[in-house]
């Protein structure tokens, strides 16, 4: 039977991250998790929502690149400047 509740080491293997990393993103509030005693526990479902955020943010990044890559290129066409 497959783990719903991961410790720190699982978590972050699961998200194929470190460590650090995986507490910076703990500490900035991006992954949700609970503490039983003195350690973190996640939930695995959570830990899916939150690859699935970070996948949707990225595509977001990528879009907003492109539109202004787009337009700064048109600037430097009407200035007459080419660029490869």
């Amino acid at each position: 039977m497959e783990k719903d509740i991961l410790n720190v080491e699982e978590a972050a293997a699961f998200l194929k991250t470190s460590k650090p990393t995986f507490y910076r993103w703990l500490g900035q509030g991006k992954i949700k998790g609970f503490k039983v005693g003195r350690e973190w526990r996640f939930y695995k479902s959570d830990l899916v929502s939150f690859m699935e955020s970070s996948d949707q943010e990225k595509e977001s990044l990528k879009k907003e690149l492109r539109r202004m890559d787009d337009y700064f290129a048109e600037r430097l066409k009407k200035k007459g400047i080419q660029i490869d």
